[in-house]
C-alpha cells in the first residue's frame, strides 16, 4: 500500500490486481476535486456548501429571532444598547426574563442572557451565614452552573447579580439551537434562584413555578 500525502490529507492507494495503479491518477483527481469543494457527478455539479447564516444581514437575523421568540410564547420589548447592533429584552409566561442581541464587537454571533438580582434582605441573609456555609453557597452555585455549559459571572461577595450566558454564532444559528440554547439560560436563572432558596430556607417554589417548554 502506498500513501499519497497533501496539505490536510493523507490518501491511501493500494497496489493489487484488483486496484491496478492505472486507476491512480483518476482516484486521486476525485479525491483533490471532493477536497476543493466541488465535484462533477454524472454531470451534476455539486457545489461546496455555503454559510447562509454569515451571508444575513443583521436585521434579518434580528427579524428571525424575534418571530422564533414570538412563536416560542415570550413577549417582547424592543431595545438598542450602546454595545448592541439590536436586542430584545424577552419575558416568558412565568415571567423569566431573558436579553437576546447582537454585539456590536461580535457581529459573528447571537448572545442570550439573564440575570438573577439578588435584594438587599437575601443579601443580609447571605452575609449572616456561617463563613463556611457562605463558601459552600458559592462552590454549589459554580459547579451547578459549570455542570449546565453556561457561562456565567458574578459569583462573588457580596453577592448582588448572577448572570448567565450563551453564544449561537451565526453558522450553527437555527430555530432548533436557538430555542436549545433559550432553554438552558432560563433554566439557570431557575439553578440560581432556587438553590438560593434550598440554602436559605425557604419552601419550595409553587408548581407553577417549575419549568416548561
Amino acid at each position: 500500500m502506498r500513501s499519497i500525502s497533501k496539505p490536510g490529507c493523507v490518501i491511501h492507494y493500494i497496489l493489487d490486481s484488483k486496484y491496478p495503479l492505472k486507476h491512480l491518477y483518476k482516484y486521486v483527481s476525485t479525491m483533490l476535486n471532493y477536497l476543493r469543494g466541488t465535484y462533477n457527478y454524472k454531470g451534476i455539479e455539486i457545489p461546496k456548501g455555503g454559510d447562509m447564516a454569515t451571508e444575513m444581514s443583521s436585521n434579518q437575523i434580528k427579524d428571525k429571532v424575534r418571530t422564533w421568540l414570538m412563536e416560542d410564547g415570550w413577549s417582547l420589548r424592543q431595545e438598542t444598547p450602546p454595545i448592541s447592533l439590536w436586542a430584545f429584552v424577552a419575558t416568558d409566561q412565568s415571567g423569566r426574563i431573558i436579553v437576546v442581541g447582537q454585539r456590536k464587537n461580535k457581529e459573528d454571533e447571537v448572545v442570550i442572557q439573564g440575570a438573577v438580582n439578588i435584594g438587599d434582605d437575601t443579601t443580609d441573609r447571605i452575609m449572616r451565614l456561617t463563613e463556611d456555609d457562605r463558601n459552600n453557597l458559592l462552590w454549589d452555585l459554580r459547579f451547578e452552573l459549570v455542570k449546565s455549559n453556561l457561562e456565567f459571572s458574578g459569583i462573588a461577595l457580596p453577592l448582588k447579580r448572577v448572570e448567565v450566558l450563551e453564544r449561537i454564532f451565526l453558522d450553527g444559528l437555527t430555530k432548533d439551537c436557538f430555542l436549545q440554547r433559550t432553554s438552558e439560560v432560563r433554566k439557570g436563572l431557575l439553578i440560581v434562584m432556587w438553590l438560593f432558596a434550598r440554602k436559605l430556607g425557604q419552601p419550595p417554589p409553587p408548581r407553577q413555578m417549575g419549568f416548561q417548554r
